[in-house]
């Protein structure tokens, strides 16, 4: 199958340089597009194995959406490329991306069905009610969006900064949380916000959402999202009683626009995209202290997992991930990983002395779906790479690898599943995606260190 070309993508250059030639930025795009479809067709996604069907392999692809947007040392975005695969795309299929956009019209994105994935619908005869946006009836591209699971906690977050930077209320406000008839207690909102990035809390997110609703964030949150041209990043059907009802169908998000999301976040300087309506999208959409507060919050998120393994470091089914450390806040003196609740049980000394880059970054996972997304940045002394990376997908933990199934007990429902004994949670495949995709970026790091004043050396 034959992947679409991008069109022309506006590479910004730093002050005082000339920007590079149109031909080039066509030229570092496609190679990225390229560069990416290569890595998702070089992981096998045929062994994976679905608990759900008794351990037999994956009765159709998965479906994976993937982006990546490659920044300069400043965090202006230079490239960007986007890769879906799926049923009508067993292969992977580039999606074409608009100048200056960083974005695209070309894919019909419709909102999750489990029923049209389990085949009790048909595949293809989706109406226009379940288009996550509209006006894509004759898109060349078409792709049933998978739930995002805990990702959507960013944009939680991002609503909730947007009312600090307008005055709404400050990260040091107190807020009683009742949901329903129960009393959660009362905390700053900072102390909402750290457990549900850092932890993925969903008491802490419940919190939050309710939150919203009782400020009016809620109703304005995906209005200020479709303003930004990132209209495929939905919150929808939210409780406002007890700030649950998150529900597939309901919460949508999609790689690219999530990924640019990561871009507004990470704060490059000057024009980071130009929206259809002219609009020009700057790290100033979020102030610089709303985007350090959450920029920090991600860097401690402690689930180095989805597309990386470092939590389970050693683990003889581990596959390499992106090389990321786990933070120390959830290390024990033995170098094993406590996440909430959540016992890995692993020395991730000899992985975290090993990491190169940084991964700000939020997972997401139920049984269904997986997901992870965020900034990736080279540490000092590694090859210099800057990009944002998001993955969603419907590899959840009903789906695992080979060398976990005999723990699977398909008698015991929750407690059957493999990640309940090995404390892997995610199938392997994921963390091989990032691995190949870190070293597709680190090669294109060390070539623009060279060839681009505008990256920096490694010291």
């Amino acid at each position: 199958m034959r992947p679409l070309a991008c069109c022309l993508v506006l590479v910004l250059a730093a002050p005082g340089l000339a920007a590079p030639r149109a031909s080039s930025a066509v030229a570092r795009s496609r190679t990225l597009e390229q560069e990416l479809l290569g890595a998702v067709r070089a992981v096998d996604f045929t062994p994976v194995l679905d608990w759900r069907r008794s351990g037999q392999r994956l009765a159709t692809p998965p479906n994976l959406d993937v982006a990546v947007i490659e920044l300069d040392a400043e965090g202006r975005p230079v490239a960007a490329a986007n890769v879906l695969l799926s049923r009508d795309y067993p292969r992977g299929r580039v999606v074409p991306l608009e100048p200056k956009r960083w974005g695209t019209r070309a894919v019909r994105f419709t909102r999750w069905d489990p029923e049209r994935w389990n085949g009790k619908k048909g595949w293809a005869d989706a109406g226009p009610e379940e288009d996550l946006v509209p006006g894509r009836a004759s898109a060349p591209l078409r792709f049933m969006a998978p739930y995002p699971a805990s990702l959507f906690k960013i944009l939680v977050a991002y609503g909730v900064l947007r009312m600090v930077d307008q005055g709404e209320l400050t990260l040091d406000t107190p807020y009683h949380f009742t949901s329903g008839q129960e009393d959660r207690g009362e905390r700053p909102v900072r102390g909402w916000m750290d457990p549900m990035i850092t932890e993925s809390n969903n008491g802490a997110t419940e919190a939050l959402v309710k939150l919203l609703h009782e400020r009016g964030g809620m109703a304005r949150l995906n209005a200020e999202l479709a303003a930004l041209d990132l209209g495929t990043l939905q919150v929808n059907g939210t409780s406002p009683v007890t700030g649950r009802g998150w529900q597939p169908g309901s919460i949508h998000m999609t790689a690219l626009d999530t990924a640019r999301l990561f871009l507004l976040i990470d704060g490059g300087p000057g024009l980071l995209w130009k929206t259809t309506r002219g609009r020009e999208v700057t790290a100033a959409t979020l102030s610089e202290p709303s985007r350090a507060f959450l920029k920090g919050l991600l860097a401690e998120q402690g689930f180095a997992e989805g597309l990386s393994s470092t939590v389970i470091c050693g683990d003889p089914n581990a596959r390499p991930g992106l090389p990321v450390a786990v933070p120390a806040r959830f290390l024990d003196a033995e170098g094993r990983a406590t996440v909430g609740t959540n016992v890995f049980g692993r020395d991730t000394r000899p992985c975290n002395a090993a990491a190169q880059v940084e991964f700000l970054h939020k997972t997401g996972q139920t049984e269904n779906y997986g997901s992870d997304a965020g900034i990736v940045r080279a540490l000092p002394g590694q090859t210099p790479r800057h990009y944002v990376i998001a993955l969603l997908s419907t590899l959840g933990y009903r789906y695992y690898d080979a060398g976990v199934a005999p723990s699977a007990n398909f008698q015991d429902e929750e407690n059957g599943f493999p990640r309940v004994v090995t404390g892997i949670h995610f199938t392997q495949t994921l963390a091989e995606l990032g691995h190949r995709v870190d070293e597709v970026m680190k090669q294109r790091g060390a070539a623009s260190a060279e060839s681009f004043p505008h990256f920096d050396k490694a010291p």
